[in-house]
């Protein structure tokens, strides 16, 4: 079992280092559930990929779980209703300069041949996956009614519906 816990250095409207005095919060606890911190601050679209794969080998030669904090951030407000006011001047674009997913093509581009014109070909074939799956999503039937609430907690108390 791995544990990956994002920490995206807010919690609902308050920065985590307001709150809690240890910088890795999930990773510096690891060490009460008998587990190493690992804690992966690159923010990348792999988060702790060689991590996940050592913790991998270890639970399968008797090691037991792993645990693995990842940083990351956080670029819109809690809910659509939070406007994320409470941020500091700047921070969001400078987070927003190293978003993995935007980095992508540069890194990939860094490592291999790839050229503009296949990443943007790359980049044209997931657009046109992705919209596929969505209309084929808007055109299915909609679910039967009796499963409609089955495995969901949906009562607000402390009974599963099955």
């Amino acid at each position: 079992m791995i544990f990956v816990c994002e920490n995206n250095l807010y919690m609902e409207y308050t920065p985590i280092a307001d709150v809690t005095a240890v910088p890795s919060p999930a990773g510096d606890r690891a060490s009460a559930y008998g587990l190493e911190k690992i804690v992966d601050r690159r923010q990348r679209r792999r988060c702790g990929l060689s991590h996940r794969a050592e913790g991998l080998r270890e639970g399968r030669a008797g090691g037991g779980p792993s645990l693995i904090e990842c940083l990351t951030y956080r670029h819109s407000g809690h809910s659509r209703a939070d406007p994320a006011k409470y941020r500091p001047e700047g921070e969001l674009e400078k987070w927003k300069e190293r978003d993995p997913i935007k980095n992508l093509p540069r890194a990939a581009q860094a490592v291999s041949a790839f050229s503009d014109d296949v990443i943007a070909k790359i980049d044209a074939d997931v657009r046109r996956v992705v919209d596929e799956a969505t209309e084929a999503c808007k055109a299915a039937p909609n679910p039967p009614l009796d499963i409609l609430t089955t495995d969901v907690y949906a009562d607000g108390g402390f009974a599963w519906r099955n």
